[in-house]
């Protein structure tokens, strides 16, 4: 009996792998203009239209026909995946109601869709909903395949992933930029004040005076970078060491969000050029045009690289369309370039096989396992070519190393009992050097940045090249004027009842002010001095919870939790930076992705209110007991 591939990978801890689905699930991916199946073969088109007539409740059976012929069809045009399948059987299931039991269609579309990437998503998403840990690790691992091996989803990926990383830094820049801010307020306005002693109420002109630094770079209309620095900058001699490494992480931060607009930017010009062609990878689409070969005018490929993928996938055009001798000579050119061999001596295998040309077949087949000895599907090849030619005694040697080449490609889900026909498997465009190439750390970045909409939306007005010197001037004056701040004498916010005294030297050590310490609370004796007192303790809770709610952790700075408000802002951030991007990935116009999208904005917000919710409470609870320790909250104030 011809063994089985197992269609199940072994169990996996859900809970490791939720943080990676919860990224994965939202990548932005490459839709199709126009007819779904437009190139490919008229067989291919009329039965992909039936299958989306045979899906449908009640009629699993039909479809697991019409599925295997169209498989069947599609191995012997070289197509491996038509990622428009699942968009339009979910959208059918969506118009005539039966979406929430449209689980069984959209997985055995699998077989003729497996490099759609939120086809993999969605059955993910149904496996944590039924609790099955074992389906969830075979579709992740599908997922991982059809990201390796298409590479519009990888690049989404990658896209999505730094989109997803620079949002979350912004939000933590302008955390931790105001809630660092509202902590030395107090103390900053005490100082100002002091060029108002003429006036009657110093206090309300220097109130004044630093709520205007606040509200005057937002008003003047700068970026988000250049407020963050300028906030820093202003309260960084009255800030603790913990929350100086807060300080410093916001900086560090922002000098990633610069770099990576320059990295978006090559990117959406790179996905740009593809989507307006519609060629990249010839697969789940046929091109309808060709981009040119990329010059010398800074392309975010270089002109070889670009040229490779256009040609490989020209030839994997041909193929699929039936030119086999068109298709056999553009292959031939890419090996005797020597790029994207392994999948070029494999591909003109198939192509010679199909011209009569077996024994130039297996030589090709055979070149490719040598390249690619781990993975790839040459060995099947030739497996099935030995077959066709009764070797059986070179079948039977490599048999097992056949076998095992497919289970590699977990997410093609090859079965035995489909696979006894002589079955040629081609391979696609492979993302790992595109992936290389993309991000090699290279000038055009930086010349990118300028055109880029990271530069205008979060540095403006500095010049493009002077960013990042404008961020390592922004710390360094927060060095220095914390390193100024321990030899003048400035104010002091008590953390506990908010008492303003004047100190020089380590602020840490005086923080806390001699009443609090002596655990006197309001105990003075009664008169002027005990109300200015219970006042001033009462303003200040106010202050402290009113900061708590608005900015949720700034109660837990005032307390000295300083590192664990960093690792709770962490978290804020990242939970506001996936609800950023999943409430900004475009137009949904693909059914799979819309029921994605709307799934993960609403997961995310309501992660976002229970971590607001949540660090509110904690802001308060925590500043509560700092005035217990300290006797302040004792008696009733």
């Amino acid at each position: 009996m011809t063994p089985r591939v197992p269609n199940r990978a072994g169990c996996l801890l859900t809970t490791v792998s939720l943080p990676l689905v919860f990224l994965l699930l939202l990548t932005p991916w490459d839709s199709s203009a126009g007819e779904p199946f437009q190139g490919y073969p008229e067989g291919i088109r009329a039965h992909a239209n039936r299958v989306v007539e045979a899906a449908g409740t009640g009629k699993a059976e039909t479809l697991a026909v019409e599925v295997r012929s169209l498989r069947q069809l599609m191995f012997r045009h070289s197509v491996i995946s038509l990622n428009a399948l699942p968009d339009l059987v979910f959208e059918r299931a969506a118009k005539e109601g039966w979406k929430q039991n449209a689980s069984a269609a959209v997985r055995e579309l699998a077989k003729v869709a497996p490099l759609s990437v939120p086809l993999w998503a969605w059955m993910i998403r149904d496996d944590l909903r039924r609790l099955d840990p074992e389906r969830f690790a075979y579709d992740l691992s599908g997922m991982w395949d059809a990201l390796r091996m298409y590479s519009p989803a990888l690049l989404g990926y990658a896209a999505w992933v730094l989109l997803f990383g620079s949002a979350a830094a912004c939000w933590f820049a302008a955390w931790a930029s105001i809630a660092l801010l509202l902590r030395a307020r107090p103390a900053l306005t005490a100082d100002v004040s002091r060029l108002f002693r003429q006036f009657p109420n110093p206090e309300i002109p220097a109130a004044l005076v630093v709520l205007s630094c606040f509200a005057a770079p937002v008003i003047a209309g700068v970026g988000l970078g250049v407020c963050a620095v300028f906030w820093i900058a202003l309260s960084a001699g009255y800030l603790r060491r913990g929350e100086l490494v807060i300080a410093t992480t916001a900086v560090l931060l922002l000098g990633g969000v610069y770099l990576c607009g320059g990295i978006l930017h090559s990117v959406s010009r790179f996905s740009g050029d593809s989507r307006e062609g519609g060629w990249l990878g010839c697969e789940g689409y046929i091109p309808r045009s060709w981009p040119e070969a990329a010059g010398s005018s800074g392309h975010p490929l270089s002109m070889a690289r670009w040229e490779e993928m256009v040609k490989f996938s020209r030839a994997r055009a041909e193929m699929q369309g039936g030119s086999l001798e068109s298709a056999d000579r553009m292959w031939t050119e890419q090996i005797l370039d020597g790029k994207e061999a392994a999948g070029a001596y494999n591909n003109r295998g198939i192509v010679r096989a199909r011209l009569g040309r077996t024994q130039e077949a297996l030589s090709d087949f055979e070149a490719s396992a040598a390249l690619s000895p781990t993975g790839g599907p040459a060995w099947w090849n030739a497996y099935q070519l030995h077959l066709q030619l009764f070797q059986l005694e070179q079948a039977n040697r490599i048999h097992s190393v056949a076998w095992a080449s497919i289970r590699n490609l977990s997410s093609l889900n090859f079965l035995a009992e489909e696979m006894t026909h002589g079955e040629l498997v081609p391979s696609p465009l492979q993302a790992g050097d595109i992936w290389k190439s993309l991000f090699t750390l290279r000038g055009g970045w930086l010349r990118a940045l300028e055109e880029s909409s990271f530069y205008g939306r979060f540095f403006r007005p500095v010049p493009a090249r002077w960013v990042l010197a404008f961020l390592a001037a922004g710390w360094l004056w927060a060095a220095v004027w914390k390193l100024l701040s321990l030899k003048v004498w400035l104010h002091s916010a008590c953390r506990s009842c908010g008492t303003r005294t004047m100190v020089v030297g380590m602020r840490e050590t005086t923080d806390i002010c001699n009443s609090c310490r002596a655990q006197v609370g309001a105990g003075f004796r009664g008169g002027e001095e005990r109300e200015r007192r219970i006042l001033n303790i009462t303003h200040h809770r106010r202050y402290v919870r009113a900061c708590s709610v608005i900015f949720p952790g700034s109660g837990a700075l005032w307390a000295g939790k300083d590192l664990r408000a960093m690792i709770y802002g962490v978290i804020l951030c990242l939970s506001l930076g996936a609800l950023t991007v999943s409430l900004g990935v475009g137009s949904a116009d693909r059914a799979l992705v819309s029921d994605l999208q709307t799934l993960v904005s609403g997961a995310a917000l309501a992660f976002v209110a229970l971590l607001w919710a949540g660090g509110a409470w904690w802001g308060w609870r925590s500043f509560g007991a700092l005035q217990l320790r300290y006797n302040v909250a004792r008696e009733r104030t």
